[in-house]
């Protein structure tokens, strides 16, 4: 089981981390730097020495969504498509052990991203500034940034088990990404809110389910409180994803999926 479980690793990072991969986060890490001089970021950074929240998470919060799911919506459905489940399967290797493969893999992917966007802002961050301190940010930011991923990869794993399509799981991944965009889902939930007589306090609770809604609040609450209720419910959506991902995923029949 370990051989196997390695050897599924190591091909699904090597197709996690291809050329689409590569040019959709090096874009995303240069639109964050871009964003930290384009908005309040720098001035704050120079005049107070302290980075602004938004400015180092502002790309994260509007792209991060599609960059995320962009990864991760065809790491099961293509390779039922290309038939290449099918000789994994017959080659002995059950689906729990297949199924965890991809849940290692998101684990170290999603952990990898975070740097990949992390490091060149900060980067920037100290250049500018000329204090290594800001070096911390990469710790005080990695975990939030990295569980906020991990979300998405979660909803990207499930879509695309129960999709079953590469097709039909980039659609639906499209939707979703448009769908969670805080602005729009802050719409979304106001319009039904209206409709249904919510409150404020409900509206602000049923918000929290787009996962930028909850990076953005940490904007205006930070501390540790605000960090354990968002490690809290990132947590929470990973564990249910994957569960439901599982629990679909050992139940379908490969033989005849496309039916």
């Amino acid at each position: 089981m370990n051989h196997a479980l390695t050897t599924l690793v190591r091909r699904d990072m090597r197709k996690v981390f291809g050329l689409r991969t590569l040019l959709i986060w090096g874009s995303l890490s240069l639109i964050a730097v871009f964003f930290l001089y384009a908005t309040s970021g720098k001035t704050s950074l120079l005049k107070n020495n302290e980075v602004e929240f938004m400015a180092l998470f502002l790309s994260q919060i509007i792209f991060g969504t599609w960059a995320v799911l962009s990864i991760y919506f065809d790491l099961i459905s293509s390779d039922r498509e290309q038939n290449v489940l099918d000789c994994i399967l017959c080659a002995g290797v059950s689906k729990p052990v297949v199924f965890l493969s991809k849940i290692v893999t998101l684990v170290l992917a999603s952990l990898i991203l975070s740097f990949v966007y992390l490091v060149p802002v900060t980067a920037v961050i100290v250049f500018v500034s000329g204090d290594a301190s800001h070096f911390i940010l990469l710790l005080q930011y990695l975990l939030p940034l990295w569980a906020y991923i991990m979300v998405y990869a979660a909803l990207g794993i499930a879509i695309s088990v129960i999709a079953r399509s590469t097709k039909i799981a980039l659609i639906t991944c499209l939707a979703f990404g448009l769908v969670l965009m805080p602005r729009f889902f802050l719409l979304i939930v106001d319009g039904l809110g209206s409709v249904f007589h919510w409150t404020q306090a409900v509206k602000d609770k049923i918000s929290l389910i787009a996962p930028g809604v909850m990076m953005e609040s940490l904007a205006h609450y930070a501390g540790t409180a605000a960090y354990l209720k968002m490690t809290l419910l990132f947590s929470l959506s990973i564990i249910l994803l994957i569960a439901m991902a599982f629990v679909v995923f050992t139940k379908q029949d490969e033989l005849n999926y496309g039916a």
